[in-house]
């Protein structure tokens, strides 16, 4: 099924007539659309690919296969991401530009007026700040994490951000969400399970965690998971420290790995769902306590992707450091070429849950 859906998007484009005027763009970004809503399909039928030929298939040739498949498919789906919201943004300043109402069509225009141009870059930021985006996915996974386990609001796991925290840089949002997302989800739900025993401690002492949350607890439940934020010249860097206990040894060497026998139940996860794009906003859709195996090696592609890395020191009956490395300037060529997977070793990224 995936080769046919990408024999089937190559045959389109390759028909495609060429794109001369404004509605032949329109219509080139509506096949655009409807080819990258196709390709949502493509993760969870690879996962399915991969649980069904583990025993088949070295692991080492299976993960080779999956990194390099992802990495092109984020080159792609980049490209085709891209061109979507530079042309939307084109026509609302268009629109703006020639002070038509939003109801009001240009369609008859074949071109842009001469001298008219837009300033916007389409889904990259320039000045991207770290500390938002952290903020952002430390929200999300704690709202997350509070409805999974029942949880009054405010009492997940604290994320407190260090650092330079004035820091920016040039990034697509989309990606560098989801690597932080992973790590923090990671973090958020290792400490919870390692500290749930105080839940019920804390509850029974206030009387089931009914009606006013002081009553329920004198304290923070659990310990605080530190995000420092460091800027360099040339990179930034993110370590995302917690309190979880640390990597099983077991566990440790195999967490970059598709297809390691600990996660092979996982991957059949993936017959539960139809679409996934790995983005943060999709993760409602699925229960955060059912885990897929995809996450921590999915944020290593995207850190790969744009020349920077994702690693993990595991501090064992402690917790796990996180660490997230991109170029600060964004004017590292994409690493599209990658014919190897990630070298496994101890610096991994958190828990191995993703």
């Amino acid at each position: 099924m995936v080769y046919d859906l990408y024999w089937r998007a190559f045959d389109e484009f390759r028909k495609f007539p060429p794109v001369k005027t404004l509605d032949d763009n329109r219509r080139f970004c509506d096949n655009v659309k409807k080819n990258l809503l196709e390709h949502s399909q493509v993760i969870p039928q690879l996962g399915m690919g991969v649980s069904e030929c583990a025993d088949l298939v070295s692991p080492d040739e299976i993960d080779r296969f999956m990194n390099q498949m992802l990495i092109s498919r984020i080159s792609r789906r980049t490209l085709g991401e891209q061109h979507l919201v530079l042309s939307n943004q084109f026509d609302d300043d268009l629109r703006v530009h020639l002070g038509l109402r939003p109801e009001e069509s240009f369609a008859q225009l074949g071109a842009a007026p001469r001298g008219f141009a837009t300033q916007r870059i389409g889904i990259v930021r320039a000045d991207c700040s770290v500390a938002q985006i952290i903020h952002e996915c430390a929200q999300r996974a704690a709202s997350i994490y509070e409805d999974a386990y029942h949880l009054p609001p405010g009492t997940a796991p604290q994320v407190i951000v260090e650092g330079h925290v004035d820091a920016t840089f040039m990034c697509i949002p989309a990606h560098f969400s989801y690597i932080i997302h992973e790590l923090l989800r990671n973090s958020m739900s290792h400490v919870i399970r390692r500290f749930e025993s105080r839940l019920d401690s804390t509850s029974a002492a206030g009387g089931g965690g009914g009606g006013d949350q002081t009553n329920w607890m004198d304290g923070p439940v659990f310990p605080p998971i530190r995000v420092t934020i460091c800027s360099s010249h040339n990179d930034i860097v993110v370590r995302v420290s917690d309190e979880s206990g640390g990597i099983s040894p077991d566990v440790l060497p195999y967490i970059w790995s598709f297809t390691h026998p600990l996660k092979a139940k996982r991957l059949h996860n993936f017959h539960a769902i139809h679409r996934m794009e790995a983005r943060i906003d999709e993760v409602d859709s699925v229960s955060p306590l059912v885990s897929f195996g995809f996450g921590l090696p999915m944020s290593r592609v995207y850190a790969k992707y744009w020349g920077g890395n994702v690693n993990v020191h595991s501090l064992p009956g402690y917790g796990v450091d996180a660490y997230v490395q991109l170029p600060r300037l964004g004017n590292v060529v994409e690493n599209i070429s990658a014919r190897r997977s990630p070298q496994t070793s101890s610096s991994s990224s958190p828990s191995s849950s993703s």
